[in-house]
C-alpha cells in the first residue's frame, strides 16, 4: 500500500512584535528563515504597526535569523522605502555573523542603520 499526501509549507520565520523603551519605538524580533515564503507574513505585521501615526521607528532584531536570501533583502529595502514615505524608519540590529555577511555584502547598511546589539540602537534614537 503506498500513501500520498501533500505537506503544506508554513513560513519559516516566526515574529515578535514588543515595545521598545520608549512608546514611537517597535521591535520586531525574528526567528528562523527570512526568504520568499516568509515575505508575506512580515509586510503584514509591518504594514499594520506602521498603520500606527504613533510609531516612527521599527527595530528589526536578528539575533535569531537563521537565514536571509535575494528576496528577503528586496523585503527590507521595499520596507525601508514604504515607511521613509511615511516619516519612520527602520532600523536592524543584533544580526549573527552568516546573516550579516550577506547584508554587508549588498551594502544594505549603506541605506538602513544597523547596529551590533539591541542595547547600542537603543542609545542611539
Amino acid at each position: 500500500m503506498r500513501l500520498s499526501f501533500k505537506i503544506k509549507k508554513m513560513p519559516d520565520l516566526r515574529i515578535t512584535i514588543s515595545d521598545g523603551p520608549k512608546p514611537n519605538i517597535k521591535i520586531f524580533a525574528l526567528n528562523g528563515e527570512m526568504d520568499e515564503s516568509s515575505i508575506e507574513p512580515l509586510k503584514r505585521e509591518v504594514d499594520t504597526v506602521t498603520a500606527d501615526v504613533n510609531v516612527k521607528k521599527l527595530i528589526f532584531d536578528l539575533k535569531n535569523l537563521e537565514f536571509i536570501n535575494s528576496k528577503g533583502i528586496g523585503y527590507l529595502v521595499y520596507a525601508h522605502t514604504h515607511v521613509s514615505k511615511l516619516q519612520k524608519e527602520i532600523i536592524l540590529a543584533n544580526a549573527k555573523e552568516a546573516v550579516m555577511d550577506v547584508i554587508s555584502l549588498v551594502g544594505l547598511t549603506t541605506i538602513i542603520r544597523y547596529f551590533d546589539t539591541l542595547d547600542e540602537a537603543f542609545l542611539h534614537l
